[in-house]
């Protein structure tokens, strides 16, 4: 990898998972010994408590520098940026960044939301243009309830790709408490996280080829 790559955890929608997506997409790439660092734009520092709270024994992941001439000496920024997001502030977002995630869970208020969101940033130049890739996660996923079939259909007719499916478990919950990814647990407890996670790990791998 020749440059930064800077990926941009985005919904306006606050507790859609945006960053429970953050930490698990820097833990993958930090187990693949890239230089990775998050930029918590988020108010509630959700994502710095996690790193406080992450063992050194972990692959590396560190807190964003301010100075962007600083940032240079990483390979990955992922970005977990605020509830409310837009106008101004969310152009500049997605003008930094080489690709956008958009987690979004099986609610009504979710989807509403996210369609939003997406109408918005669809008129973007570099979205328009096909240079952005944008990929939506669907979080908290339950394939066995009616909400996880609504989301499924409110997904298929979206004009982005859907990237990844990502279950309902207290797998993330623990990670969350012990500064971890699912990528840091053990076979034994995140075997089927890891499967689930293959779509959106190979969606990000070629973001950097």
């Amino acid at each position: 990898m020749t440059r930064v790559q800077t990926l941009l955890i985005a919904n306006p929608k606050g507790g859609c998972g945006k960053t429970t997506l953050a930490t698990n997409v820097a833990g993958f790439l930090a187990g693949k010994r890239q230089r990775v660092a998050i930029a918590d734009d988020d108010p509630q520092q959700s994502a710095s408590f996690w790193l406080g709270r992450r063992p050194a024994l972990f692959p590396k992941i560190v807190p964003a520098p301010a100075e962007a001439r600083e940032r240079k000496d990483f390979d990955w920024i992922v970005v977990d940026s605020p509830a409310g997001l837009h106008g101004d502030q969310l152009r500049d977002e997605v003008r930094r960044a080489d690709a956008v995630l958009i987690p979004l869970t099986p609610s009504v208020f979710d989807m509403a939301a996210t369609a939003r969101f997406l109408h918005t940033i669809a008129e973007y130049k570099a979205v328009k243009g096909g240079e952005l890739p944008i990929g939506l996660v669907a979080m908290r996923f339950d394939a066995r309830t009616h909400s996880a079939s609504e989301l499924d259909e409110f997904l298929k007719a979206c004009s982005f790709p859907v990237v990844g499916h990502l279950r309902d478990t207290q797998v993330y919950v623990y990670c969350a408490r012990d500064g971890a990814s699912v990528f840091d647990m053990p076979r034994s407890r995140a075997e089927q996280d890891w499967e689930q996670w293959k779509p959106l790990t190979r969606w990000i791998g070629r973001l950097a080829t």
